[in-house]
C-alpha cells in the first residue's frame, strides 16, 4: 500500500520574502496591508447595511409557494417515468458574474442549490436567500463604483437533491477553466437558528476564524466564533473541550460530501468552505412536504435573523477573499491538521490488527460455537486476514518536508512588520498565482484507488459511509 501522502510541492514559500507589513495598531485581516484593511472594513460596514431580513422572508414565502424539485411540479412514484423527466427537460443552473478589476483570472465562487425534495424553505431556500441578500449587497455597491479585485461569480445549483447533478455537470463541463481560474469556493446549505458550522479547506482555517470574530450572534450580541467556543467548551467531547481551552482557532470540520462543494473540492481541488447556522432550530421538517415557509418562518429562524448572520459570515468570505492583497491561505493550521490525520491512520491500523488478532484467537478457540444459542443455526465465522506491519516512513517523510516548508512561510510572516518588506504589483500577483495552486497539488491526476472522480488527496466521501469524510482517503481504500 502507498502511504505518501503526496511529493509536497509548496516550493512557493521559497518566493515569499516579500510579505506586506501589518501595523500592530490595526486589527489584521489576513491576506492584506493594514491601509487595505482598513477600507476593507469599511467596505463591510456598507455591505452590512443593505442586508434587508425583511427581503429575505418574501423572497423565501415566494420561493416555498410551491414544491421545486427537479424535473416535474408533483411528485412521481415511478422512477422510470422520473428519469424520462431528466432526459426532456434537464436542469437550470444560475450563474452570475462581476468581473474583476485587477485580477479578472482569478476567480472567487458562491453557490447555494435551489432545487428541493418538497417546498424547500429551510433545505435549500434559507441558504439560497441569504446568497440572494449577499449578490443583491454587492451589486447595489458596484452600482456605487465599486468593483472587486477578483472576478465573483454567484451560482444556484439545480438538481442538488437527486445526486449534486447541477454543480458536478458544470464543474467538469469547465474544469479546464476552472483549475486555471478558480481560487476559493464557498457554499451554503439549508441553515437556521444556532451555532456557526464550518466545513472545508484547513489552509482557510484561521481565516474563517477571523471572519467568524467579526460577525455578531444576533441573539447574544458576542461574536459567533466566541459563542461557537463556549459551546464546545460544554458540549464537546474531550478534544473539542481541550482545544477550546487553548487553540487560538476553532477548528473547522473536514468535508466528504453531501452538498455543491464536491465536485469543487473532491475532483478539482478548489480551496472550499461550507457555512451553515444550525443547532438552535427545532427540525423535524427535513426533506418532507413539511418544509415550508411557514414552519420555518415559527421555527427554523423567527425574524430570518441568522439568514443575515450567514449573509454577513459568507458575504465576507467572498468580499475579503475577493479584495486581499494576496489570497487568504495559512499552512500552520493546516500542517497541524493533516498530523492528527496521520495519527488517525497509524491508530487505525494498529487497531484493526488488534481487533483481528483478538477475533481469530476467539475462532480458533471456538469461543463463538460455545456462546452460540444451540437452538438457533450457527455458522462459524471466518478467519480474517492478518492485518501487516505498514511502512508509515514515506507519510511521515511528506509531512517533515511540508513543515519545513510551513516554517519557511511562517519565519517570513513574523517579520511581516517591518515597514521595507513590501511587495510590488507584479510580485504579488506572481505570489497570488501561486497560492491558487496549492490545494491543486493536493490532488492526484490517477484519482483515489478504485474511486478515479474523487482525486483530493486529504479529503472524500467514505466509499460505504455516504456524507461522512475520510481524510488521507488513499490509506483507507476500502473506507
Amino acid at each position: 500500500m502507498n502511504l505518501s501522502l503526496c511529493s509536497v510541492r509548496f516550493v512557493v514559500f521559497g518566493l515569499m520574502l516579500s510579505i506586506p507589513a501589518f501595523a500592530a495598531t490595526v486589527e489584521p485581516i489576513l491576506g492584506f496591508s493594514p491601509a487595505a484593511a482598513e477600507r476593507q472594513r469599511a467596505l463591510e460596514a456598507k455591505f452590512d447595511a443593505q442586508l434587508d431580513p425583511l427581503l429575505l422572508s418574501e423572497w423565501m414565502k415566494r420561493l416555498a409557494a410551491k414544491p421545486n424539485h427537479v424535473g416535474s411540479t408533483h411528485v412521481k412514484a415511478n422512477a422510470e417515468f422520473i428519469a424520462a423527466q431528466f432526459r426532456s427537460w434537464g436542469f437550470d443552473n444560475v450563474v452570475a458574474r462581476l468581473r474583476g478589476r485587477e485580477r479578472p483570472d482569478q476567480w472567487i465562487i458562491r453557490g447555494n442549490h435551489h432545487d428541493a425534495w418538497v417546498f424547500g424553505a429551510e433545505d435549500p431556500l434559507s441558504g439560497l436567500v441569504a446568497l440572494m441578500a449577499e449578490a443583491r449587497a454587492i451589486g447595489l455597491l458596484a452600482r456605487e463604483g465599486w468593483a472587486p479585485r477578483r472576478t465573483l461569480i454567484f451560482t444556484a445549483w439545480d438538481a442538488e437533491e437527486p445526486g449534486l447533478l447541477g454543480s458536478t455537470e458544470w464543474a467538469e463541463t469547465h474544469a479546464k477553466e476552472l483549475r486555471e481560474h478558480a481560487a476559493i469556493y464557498i457554499n451554503s446549505d439549508n441553515s437556521g437558528r444556532g451555532f456557526l458550522r464550518v466545513g472545508g479547506s484547513h489552509t482557510l482555517e484561521k481565516w474563517i476564524n477571523g471572519i467568524a470574530r467579526d460577525v455578531i450572534d444576533p441573539q447574544k450580541g458576542i461574536p459567533v466564533a466566541e459563542r461557537l467556543r463556549a459551546f464546545r467548551l460544554i458540549n464537546g467531547t474531550a478534544e473539542d473541550r481541550r482545544d477550546a481551552q487553548h487553540r487560538a482557532d476553532l477548528r473547522i470540520g473536514a468535508l466528504g460530501s453531501g452538498s455543491d462543494y464536491t465536485p469543487f473540492l473532491q475532483h478539482l481541488g478548489i480551496a472550499s468552505l461550507d457555512i451553515r447556522y444550525q443547532g438552535e432550530n427545532r427540525g423535524g421538517s427535513y426533506h418532507s412536504i413539511y418544509d415550508s415557509f411557514d414552519h420555518y418562518a415559527r421555527f427554523g429562524d423567527p425574524g430570518f435573523q441568522y439568514g443575515i448572520a450567514l449573509a454577513k459570515t459568507a458575504g465576507r468570505a467572498v468580499l475579503r477573499s475577493a479584495q486581499a492583497n494576496f489570497l487568504p491561505f495559512e499552512f500552520s493550521n493546516f500542517l497541524e491538521t493533516v498530523r492528527r490525520f496521520a495519527r488517525d491512520v497509524v491508530k487505525l491500523a494498529d487497531d484493526t490488527r488488534e481487533e483481528t488478532q483478538r477475533h481469530n484467537r476467539l475462532v480458533g478457540q471456538r469461543q463463538f460455537e460455545k456462546a452460540a444459542d444451540p437452538r438457533e443455526p450457527f455458522v462459524a465465522p471466518r478467519l480474517k486476514s492478518p492485518v501487516p506491519h505498514f511502512n508509515f516512513s514515506p507519510l511521515h517523510n511528506a509531512l517533515d518536508r511540508l513543515e519545513t516548508a510551513v516554517r519557511q512561510f511562517e519565519s517570513v510572516l513574523q517579520k511581516r512588520t517591518q515597514p521595507e518588506w513590501q511587495l510590488d504589483a507584479e510580485s504579488e500577483a506572481k505570489l497570488d498565482s501561486l497560492l491558487k495552486e496549492i490545494e491543486r497539488a493536493l490532488t492526484s491526476e490517477e484519482g483515489l484507488p478504485r474511486r478515479p472522480w474523487y482525486r483530493h488527496l486529504v479529503y472524500a466521501p467514505g466509499a460505504y459511509t455516504g456524507y461522512g469524510v475520510k481524510t488521507l482517503p488513499g490509506t483507507q481504500i476500502l473506507a
